[in-house]
């Protein structure tokens, strides 16, 4: 199967990326200064773990959004990318192994936090308290 994206579309596909990036790092800016500055003192343990999510989604915003820019090709289970990293050579393993730790990383954090959550929500007589 040959896939063919014409350059205007592969134009179009980044500048959409750069305009998603440049929203969600203003809302990332906004999250972070709720959380810093609106977060009551009761929540100050919680906070701690938004802020690291928040972090971490920054991250990885970066990462995906700046550092690779991939183009996905569909219907082939394919991208290539177009970032800095990959211009100077960086081998596709690492990207990719980059971008997993990277999700990985969101998805263990939320785990924790919801976990944390439900701990402190648990009666002490409860048999799911740990």
């Amino acid at each position: 199967m040959t896939v063919f994206l014409p350059l205007n579309v592969q134009e179009s596909i980044i500048f959409g990326e750069h305009i998603l990036f440049g929203v969600a790092s203003f809302l990332h800016i906004i999250a972070l200064v709720c959380l810093i500055t609106q977060t009551p003192s009761y929540q100050a343990a919680i906070r701690n773990y938004l802020i690291y999510i928040q972090i971490s989604l920054i991250t990885m915003d970066v990462f995906v959004d700046l550092l690779t820019t991939p183009i996905c090709l569909f219907p082939t289970i394919a991208l290539y990318c177009l970032g800095p990293l990959c211009k100077i050579g960086m081998p596709p393993k690492i990207v990719v192994g980059l971008l997993c730790s990277l999700l990985g990383n969101v998805g263990v954090s939320v785990g924790i936090c919801v976990i944390f959550k439900h701990q402190t929500v648990m009666l002490p007589s409860s048999k799911f308290k740990i």
